[in-house]
């Protein structure tokens, strides 16, 4: 499903990491851990194409990262990072801003039942979608836009600190509609996170030094 061969990656003069081999296997649940600052969100955005690599070679779903794949990469790939505060009146113009998918004059968005759905899994009850934004947690954010991208049949997933606001109980239900995505689903995902909680629930953890 992502395979990184030979990656380097620099911030100006500072070399974030170099020579990093990593296979995420279709069904794998892989957490990234590390110091703040090696380069972790950093290869989110790289696996996206956002962020140039200093050398190396990424794949996605047998899809090499260049200037002809690059679009079809991210049709592949739900990504949610650590900081987002789009403009949203409540919930359910969050969901429409961050996944509202336009490609090809064709526009994608999750089923209501399906983000209903993922939404209960993860501890959240469907009329937070008509809630005011600004009365929404931080918490309670993180697991919307966690569903909006869960509730899309995306192989790949890629997240970044996807419980950084949530207590142990929340970041348990996280991890296990992570593991149902990954396990029984077939999609693969890479998730940021310093979480134990989480980290202890992946099939591995790759560490950046």
């Amino acid at each position: 499903m992502l395979t990184l061969r030979s990656l380097s990656l620099a911030f100006g003069d500072r070399q974030l990491f170099n020579g990093l081999d990593l296979i995420v296997d279709r069904g794998q649940l892989v957490g990234l851990s590390g110091e703040s600052g090696c380069g972790k969100t950093s290869l989110l955005r790289a696996i996206l194409g956002f962020v140039p690599l200093t050398s190396g070679v990424i794949e996605v779903c047998g899809l090499p990262l260049d200037i002809h794949h690059v679009h079809e990469i991210r049709r592949q790939t739900a990504y949610v990072p650590q900081e987002l505060q789009p403009p949203a009146d409540d919930g359910a113009s969050l969901i429409a801003l961050t996944h509202t998918l336009v490609h090809n004059r064709e526009t994608f968005s999750p089923k209501r039942e399906d983000l209903e759905n993922v939404l209960s899994s993860l501890g959240l009850e469907a009329d937070l979608l008509s809630l005011d934004a600004a009365k929404l947690s931080g918490g309670q954010r993180q697991r919307i836009l966690l569903a909006s991208a869960l509730a899309l049949p995306k192989p790949l997933l890629l997240l970044d600190e996807p419980t950084s606001a949530l207590d142990e109980d929340s970041s348990q239900r996280v991890a296990q509609a992570l593991i149902h995505a990954c396990h029984d689903e077939g999609r693969s995902a890479l998730v940021v996170s310093h979480d134990p909680v989480l980290l202890r629930f992946c099939d591995k953890v790759v560490t950046l030094t």
